[in-house]
């Protein structure tokens, strides 16, 4: 593949929701345009593109989108059946590093070969040893995306977890972020730009209901007292505002008792790309990380 060529053609980004599929066209480090399309319901279930034929023709008729021609895609995935896991192992060099991370892999997480895609990626070093992380996606999940991209026309060349491409919008190394849907949170923890902490949790009420709100500040509640207990030594999370982003974000930066019940400050940030019109934006996070991504990584 001639990584140059590729580099300078559109980049399509596209996220399929529950109720909706959002996406976003442009360059690397930019957005033209949006657009965002109802799907039917059960459409997606369970992280599950169910339909991924009917899926891409909703997507590939909608009005106004600008899948054609000769482009990048990248792809959005939800966290469902998703595993994580920081490994810390000898700091070696070129081939030899590469295969001694994937038998670390097969011998911590040996059911992932067969069920899960599997990535990796070096984060940094502590005491002479080299920090991975690792997430596993299930192949049934990326495989039923990714159908229904091309079902509409698109080669998707990359794919991120929703939560993680939001935190690379909002741009903050160290970060809660609570990517809200109407019945869908993803939840995720990060520090020096590290996910520690990812979470997916199916709500039981629709958004605008007080059991909704409720849920959230407990699901909040305890993915903190997680973090916390298993980090006692870092304080740092203590003075993070949880930044909500995704279709829901406005509905749960109005709910005062979150801040109350949390103890931290709650915030719509400003996001490093805005789509137009601008009020929109937070509803586009996933699509403006993966936008953001080093696709040449």
């Amino acid at each position: 593949m001639n990584l140059r060529k590729l580099l300078r053609q559109p980049l399509l980004t596209v996220a399929f929701h529950e109720r909706e599929v959002r996406w976003t066209i442009g360059n690397p480090g930019a957005i033209w345009s949006s657009g965002r399309v109802p799907l039917p319901p059960g459409m997606v279930n369970d992280g599950l593109v169910v339909d991924s034929a009917a899926a891409g023709i909703v997507l590939r008729e909608s009005p106004g989108f600008a899948g054609k021609g000769r482009m990048q895609v990248a792809i959005a995935l939800p966290a469902q059946r998703s595993v994580f896991r920081q490994l810390e192992i000898p700091a070696l060099s070129g081939k030899q590093f590469t295969e001694l991370v994937d038998r670390e892999i097969r011998r911590e997480m040996p059911m992932l070969a067969e069920n899960a895609y599997v990535s990796w990626k070096r984060t940094g070093e502590r005491d002479g040893k080299a920090l991975i992380f690792v997430v596993g996606v299930a192949r049934d999940v990326l495989d039923s995306h990714s159908a229904a991209a091309w079902a509409a026309g698109l080669h998707p060349q990359s794919a991120d977890l929703r939560v993680i491409a939001a935190a690379r919008a909002v741009g903050a190394s160290d970060s809660i972020i609570a990517h809200v849907e109407d019945l869908e949170v993803e939840l995720g923890i990060f520090r020096d730009g590290v996910p520690w902490i990812i979470r997916n949790i199916a709500m039981t009420s629709p958004c605008g209901d007080q059991s909704w709100t409720d849920q959230l500040i407990a699901e909040l509640g305890r993915t903190l007292k997680y973090f916390r207990d298993s980090h006692r030594d870092d304080t740092m999370i203590d003075s993070v505002p949880v930044s909500f982003v995704g279709g829901s974000a406005r509905f749960a930066v109005m709910a005062t008792e979150i801040a109350a019940a949390t103890g931290h400050e709650v915030a719509m940030p400003a996001l490093r790309l805005n789509i137009t019109p601008e009020q929109e934006t937070s509803a586009f996070a996933s699509n403006i990380g993966l936008a953001l991504k080093d696709l040449a990584a």
